[in-house]
């Protein structure tokens, strides 16, 4: 009969699994999963550390479902292991309820679920004085700033972002955070209308991305976001190269921000005029976001379809604000109401262009408002 195992010592080496997680590097990762798989059935009977073990697999699926091809995902369901990890975590507390708090809310921040992601992490941060570690801090204040961003809580994501990348740039291991926190200061600068401000930040995130070994999605999000900058400021062959470029990556390595990158090359093609060549890539976009099951991005590629194709579709157009709003998805819903309104005034049907724009103005209210974010 071979010794049992203390249970520390495995609690031990599921830390050091999450560094690997923490730093995305995959294969360090899977060795250290597949020790910990191992030592688990050796080691003494420890209810926590069984939590934690199966918190650590739920963070573990996280990251492969952000970096890998939807199509290598045979394993365990996310759904799955949110349900066992869910009948399992009655009554914990301190560092282990802040994990499974804080896990849920990057699951709902995946599902594009921002205010259910914000509720989550809003609670997590109760328990954030259990959290002794500097990188699991900056870890909390990039996601918060990455979810406040979602939302166009611009001044509070910036406040946040500030925070986690003042101590990622402490590390050098940390490559992959520092490029997505610059994403998130050049998505804050624009909203805030600041396009020049924001381009240089893309450009370094671009430069470290080339840096990252067999990192496409960060490189395609990369392009991605340099492209719409460029959109952003009127300099639409430009936008077009590192769009496409973006597009091509995606669908080359079939990652899962594929009918994100479609849906905004579609529609800076149909913005240009060039109506063939946007169909094309739109249904592209219509059929990555079904296969995917993003529901997201099917509405929106439908709005497109409704709004340049249909010849201004009035009930297509409602169709996906109604279900923006159901999902509180508050900044595309404004995006959809000033593209609209400037089709309308485009075609000089100036009292349908007005009730668009309205649409907007009351949009935007809406997200100052925050949904009630900030009540206690």
């Amino acid at each position: 009969m071979s010794p049992v195992l203390p249970s520390s010592e495995v609690g031990v080496k599921i830390n050091e699994w999450y560094k690997m997680i923490r730093q995305f590097s995959v294969p360090d990762a899977e060795i250290l999963k597949a020790e910990v798989e191992q030592e688990i059935n050796e080691m003494e009977e420890d209810e926590y550390l069984l939590i934690y073990y199966s918190l650590m697999k739920f963070r573990h699926q996280l990251m492969l479902d952000y970096l890998e091809p939807v199509t290598v995902r045979v394993r365990p369901t996310i759904d799955e292991l949110l349900e066992k990890i869910e009948a399992s975590n009655k009554g914990i507390s301190g560092l282990l309820c802040y994990y499974s708090l804080f896990f849920r809310g990057m699951y709902e921040f995946d599902q594009k679920q921002y205010v259910k992601a914000i509720g989550f992490y809003r609670e997590a941060e109760k328990q954030l004085i259990h959290v002794h570690d500097e990188i699991e801090r900056a870890e909390f204040h990039f996601k918060l700033a990455e979810a406040y961003y979602g939302m166009k809580q611009s001044h509070v994501s910036m406040h946040h972002v500030k925070q986690a990348l003042d101590i990622y740039d402490q590390y050098e291991l940390y490559k992959v955070r520092k490029i997505q926190c610059l994403f998130v200061i050049s998505g804050n600068y624009v909203d805030f209308k600041r396009y020049e401000k924001s381009l240089p930040h893309l450009e370094k995130a671009l430069e470290l991305s080339k840096q990252v070994n067999n990192n496409e999605r960060l490189l395609s999000s990369a392009y991605y976001n340099i492209g719409k900058n460029y959109g952003d400021l009127e300099e639409y062959s430009k936008a077009e190269i590192y769009l496409k470029k973006a597009a091509e990556i995606s669908e080359k390595y079939k990652l899962g921000n594929l009918p994100h990158s479609l849906f905004t090359y579609a529609k800076l093609l149909f913005k240009q005029g060039k109506t063939s060549e946007a169909i094309q890539i739109s249904k592209k976009g219509l059929s990555s976001a079904i296969y995917q099951g993003d529901k997201l991005f099917e509405s929106l590629q439908k709005y497109l379809e409704a709004l340049y194709i249909n010849a201004i579709d009035q009930m297509g157009i409602k169709k996906t604000i109604d279900y923006l709003e159901k999902n509180k998805n508050y900044s595309y819903v404004e995006d959809i109401a000033l593209d609209t309104a400037a089709v309308y005034a485009e075609s000089k049907q100036y009292d349908k262009s007005y009730i668009y724009h309205q649409k907007m103005i009351q949009t935007q209210k809406q997200i100052q408002r925050g949904e009630c974010l900030y009540e206690f």
